[in-house]
Formats: structure tokens, C-alpha cells, sequence
């Protein structure tokens, strides 16, 4: 039900988040909790190329528009105009960095009600202003804290992916053409945005060769077409040979991680979508804010070293050079997690 002080009544809004898939993955609750609130509302998100894949089967989410980042300008001002059309009641924008694009795009929507952060001078393009986040706010609370003008509460639910029973067939099958047999599943990720958010490829290949030889598990090396340099380094790291996912399809990469027992990975966009998938993950944290993209949950394990001076520096590149938030930590330590974890 739209709040009586509101200009209008809620029957077309618009969610932008055409940033990173682990952003739009957290804001899952958001949209859960904005049509628990706004069940006749027409929701539709405003997804980038990459990340709409993770809105697929979710039934809170009635139409996803593509803003693809390649197109030229002027394919991009036709979108705009396409959503124009649309007439939307409201536009949420949860952005709260320094980057003005989808506050631009709020305004140009005509939308009669364009919410979201006083930041950075966003709020010449807005009329309803969220509380600006705190330091010590989970991403996950940041995006939800933006639909609180709109009389929608905290809500509790977790990020959420959902699979087809045809995608879930598709992972049994590669599973089975790839003789991974019954052992429990470790899924192992190596890649990040950004170099300094990344283990050591030596000790991925290590770790690698040390869950070989505890012939416990089956692991499963999973990378997207950016890390092929990357993998081609571990590779050559490695004693045997192990199968190995390309994500070139982002809903084959969800199906196959679903059959994971144990996710390892750095802080990225596959860790938040394990967790999604109410996967136990092992994960790296360096220069990351902690407490804004801590995985959700009590059970994955974090190594992270909150005791050197310059964690948390927020860096692509280790600034001091010697990378010891994640060269610290070695394979060996990692294994024993792992041990743990499937006890």
C-alpha cells in the first residue's frame, strides 16, 4: 500500500543497479522486501549486461531491462528513452559512490518520485533522500536502509538465486560427463576484479595439488574469459589435470557452483553467489572494507589479517607492495578450513 504522504500511488518503479553482479546479488532482499511492501507495484530493474542474469525465476521481479555498457551513445540514449515510456511512479537509485550515471538516469526517467542517496551531489537529481550509510552497515543493509522513506522495513531475508529444474539438469549432466564422482564437491575461483583482491596463483595451484592428495574431494576449477591468463599460470602449477568451467554463461556458472559442497574464492562477485546458494565458502579478504562485504552468515570461513596496518586500504594495487594480506595465509592453512568444513 503507497504511503498516504507520497505524491502518487506506487504502480510502476524502476531498481537501477547496472553496477557489479555481487552488488545486485545483494541487493536481492531489497526487491524482496520492496514488493512485500508494494505487491500490485510493477517492479521492474534496470540490470547491466553481465549482472541480469542473476534476476532470472526470482518471482518478485517483473520485467528486467538491459543496459548493455558496450552500445554507443546513442543506442544508450535510445534505452533511455525507452524507459521514459514506461512512465514509472518511481525510480530507486541505491548508488552512494561518486559516479553520477544512474542518478542521471533517474532524473531523465520523468519519474514523479526519483529516491536515493544525498551524495557526491546526487541529490540535484532526486527528490527523495535516503539516510546516507554508515561505515559499519553490510552492503546488503546499505541497499535495503535506501526503501526506508518508503515505509519498508529491515528485512531479514538473505541474497537469494533461483535455478530451473533444467538448469539444475544441466549441471548433473556436465558433473557426469566429467566423472567427478560422489566425493564432495570443491569449487575453486581464483579470479577478482582487482589484483590486490586476489590470492596467489602459486598458492591456488598449491592448495590444488594438496586437496589432490587427500583424495577426499573432487574439485572443479572455475574462472571467467578474463582470468585465462590467470588459470594458465596454475595450470602449469598443477600435478594432474582437473576439470575445469569457463563462465561464459553466468546461469551454467550458478547451476554448477549449486552442486558445490565448498566454494573457495577471493572477495568477489562468485563469493556472494555461493552464499546465495547457501554454499559454505573459504574466502580471502585484504584491502576490502570488512564489515561492508563480509559473506552472510556464520558458516564460511574469512582469512583476513585485521592486525596489518594497512588492511582494509580500499587499493587496486598493494600499496606497500609486499601483497602480506593475502601472501600471509598458505595453502596448508586453507586445507585445514576445508577439512573442517566438511566435517
Amino acid at each position: 500500500m503507497t504511503p498516504e504522504w507520497l505524491p502518487c500511488e506506487i504502480k510502476k518503479a524502476l531498481f537501477i543497479r547496472i553496477d557489479r553482479i555481487g552488488d545486485l546479488v545483494l541487493s536481492t532482499p531489497a526487491l524482496k522486501a520492496f514488493k512485500r511492501y508494494f505487491p500490485d507495484c510493477e517492479l521492474s530493474v534496470l540490470a547491466s549486461k553481465t549482472n541480469r542474469p542473476v534476476l532470472l525465476n526470482l518471482p518478485y521481479v517483473d520485467n528486467i531491462i538491459t543496459y548493455d555498457y558496450s552500445l554507443n551513445i546513442f543506442k544508450k540514449i535510445s534505452t533511455l528513452r525507452r524507459l521514459r515510456k514506461y512512465n514509472y511512479d518511481l525510480v530507486i537509485d541505491p548508488y552512494c559512490d561518486y559516479e553520477l550515471k544512474t542518478a542521471l538516469i533517474a532524473a531523465y526517467s520523468g519519474a514523479l518520485i526519483r529516491l536515493g542517496h544525498a551524495s557526491y551531489g546526487r541529490e540535484v537529481f532526486l527528490n527523495l533522500i535516503a539516510t546516507n550509510p554508515e561505515n559499519d552497515q553490510h552492503f546488503k543493509d546499505l541497499v535495503l536502509n535506501v526503501l526506508k522513506p518508503l515505509g519498508v522495513e529491515k528485512e531479514t531475508s538473505i541474497p537469494e538465486i533461483r535455478l530451473s529444474e533444467a538448469e539444475k539438469e544441466w549441471s548433473l549432466k556436465w558433473i557426469e560427463r566429467n566423472q567427478i564422482g560422489s566425493r564432495p564437491i570443491v569449487g575453486i575461483h581464483p579470479g577478482a576484479y582487482y589484483e590486490s583482491q586476489r590470492w596467489l596463483p602459486e598458492y591456488f595451484a598449491d592448495l590444488i595439488n594438496k586437496i589432490d592428495e587427500q583424495e577426499k574431494f573432487a574439485a572443479i576449477l572455475f574462472h571467467g574469459p578474463e582470468d585465462i591468463c590467470l588459470v594458465k599460470n596454475i595450470k602449469k602449477m598443477i600435478k594432474k589435470s582437473l576439470p575445469t568451467f569457463v563462465s561464459h554463461d553466468l546461469r551454467k556458472f550458478l547451476s554448477l557452483q549449486s552442486l558445490c559442497d565448498v566454494f573457495i574464492c577471493n572477495n568477489s562477485g562468485p563469493l556472494h553467489l555461493a552464499v546465495a546458494q547457501k554454499i559454505q565458502t573459504i574466502s580471502f579478504m585484504g584491502p576490502t572494507e570488512k564489515v561492508r562485504w563480509m559473506p552472510i552468515g556464520s558458516a564460511h570461513k574469512v582469512f583476513r589479517l585485521d592486525s596489518l596496518p594497512c588492511i582494509g586500504c580500499k587499493k587496486g594495487n598493494c600499496k606497500v607492495i609486499t601483497h602480506d594480506c593475502m601472501r600471509m595465509f598458505s595453502p596448508s592453512v586453507v586445507v585445514d578450513a576445508l577439512i573442517q568444513c566438511n566435517q
